[in-house]
Formats: structure tokens, C-alpha cells, sequence
């Protein structure tokens, strides 16, 4: 039916739209490292943590797609080795890729997972009127119910669950710029620098640009 044809037409449109979009935002070196601060004493209750499972709708650094790049390019080496060099931290997280920032409702989070496992989490950076970041940061302290707060855990909590130290946070940041982002147990620095858009990226979004749509929907055979 052409109402059929022309709903195909319609949603080619958009993917194409849709593509192109995504190539148009400004893209960003990133740059996250993730400690953990070892002399600090809390009596914090730590909130229930939840299965870590992967999800597709996360991106990861490692991946190479239109919307993430990985980077070999470190510039915070110099702070993790500073981090490393003390007493009081251990990093367990430092990583750098390429991405681009889009509006909020566009924006997919990031898997952050240490090589050591002693980090879960995501970071998602989008824009608004400002660029943004937020973090949803665990440090696997306990991988067992830690019996300790049994005796003062308030009436009807559940005591049967894993907790851990858990940063979650989200705050306006700008390009260039060192951020901190600070937890009883550990710690987040952040930088994103722009850069232009990758060679491999750019080179699909030229092929991209190349693709015509028809004026109108060619006749079926069932019309």
C-alpha cells in the first residue's frame, strides 16, 4: 500500500537525519581515573548494591562506533602516578577515549568496569545550556553481607544484601578543566579536552552524506 511505502520513506528519513545529527556534535577527548582513598574511616551505612550486568545500551572505551572512540592518548598519567606514589590511594580505574556530547535525551551512559573488578559503575556526559557529567560510581570493598550492622540496622531494613561505598554524583563541568569528584572511600578525576572528529568517523559520516533519498515512494505491486 503507498501508505506503507511512504512510512518506509518517512522513517529512512529519520535514521539518515538521525546519523547525520550525531556526527554534527562537537567531540571530546575523555580522560577518567577512579581511586581509592585507603585511610579515611566512615561509619557510614552503605546502600544495597545491585548486580552488575552488561547492558547494551551502555557504550564502552574499548569500543570503535560513530558515537565512541578508544584513545591511546593519556594526559593524567602524572596525577595516577602521583595517586600510586602515595600511602593514602590506590588507583584502580584510568582510562581515555573519544566521544561526542549530545543533548541529554540523546546521551548514553558509559560502562565504567576496573580491570581488577573493584570498580562498577557508568559516567554520562550530555549537554543541556552546559555540558554535564554525571557519575554512579562503586567500590567493591565487601563481596559478602557484612554482618556488622546487624545489631543497629533500623527495623524492617534488609541486612541480607551486599553493600558497598557507592558515588553518585552530578555537577555542570566545562572543556579543559580538572575536575574532582569526592567520596568518604574513593575518588573521581575528570577531564574532557575537544578535539576534531576522528578520521574513521568522519570518513563514514562523508559516505553518509552521499546517500540520496527519492522524491517520492515508488508504486507497490499491491497498490
Amino acid at each position: 500500500m503507498k501508505s506503507h511505502s511512504l512510512m518506509r520513506l518517512f522513517l529512512a528519513y529519520f535514521l539518515f537525519f538521525f546519523s547525520v545529527t550525531s556526527y554534527a556534535n562537537q567531540w571530546y577527548h575523555v580522560e577518567m581515573i577512579v581511586f581509592e582513598q585507603l585511610n579515611t574511616i566512615s561509619d557510614e551505612r552503605w546502600p544495597i548494591m545491585p548486580e552488575m550486568e552488561n547492558d547494551d545500551d551502555f557504550l564502552t572505551p574499548t569500543m570503535a562506533t560513530n558515537k565512541i572512540q578508544p584513545d591511546s592518548i593519556q594526559t593524567l598519567v602524572a596525577n595516577a602516578n602521583r595517586l600510586n606514589r602515595s600511602s593514602a590511594y590506590r588507583v584502580h580505574y584510568h582510562q581515555a577515549w573519544q566521544q561526542p556530547i549530545s543533548k541529554k535525551r540523546q546521551a548514553m551512559p558509559l560502562q565504567i568496569h576496573s580491570e581488577n573488578d573493584m570498580v562498577h559503575g557508568s559516567l554520562r556526559l550530555y549537554k543541556s545550556t552546559y555540558l554535564h557529567a554525571a557519575v554512579d560510581l562503586w567500590l567493591v570493598e565487601n563481596k559478602l553481607i557484612n554482618t556488622d550492622w546487624t545489631d543497629i540496622e533500623d527495623e524492617g531494613a534488609n541486612i541480607n544484601e551486599i553493600r558497598n561505598p557507592n558515588l553518585t554524583e552530578s555537577r555542570r563541568i566545562r572543556s579543559k578543566k580538572l575536575y574532582f569528584f569526592d567520596h568518604p572511600k574513593m575518588g573521581v578525576l575528570l577531564e574532557i579536552t575537544p578535539i576534531d572528529t576522528p578520521e574513521a568517523v568522519q570518513a563514514e559520516s562523508d559516505n553518509l552524506e552521499t546517500f540520496s533519498l527519492p522524491t517520492e515512494a515508488s508504486a507497490t505491486s499491491s497498490e
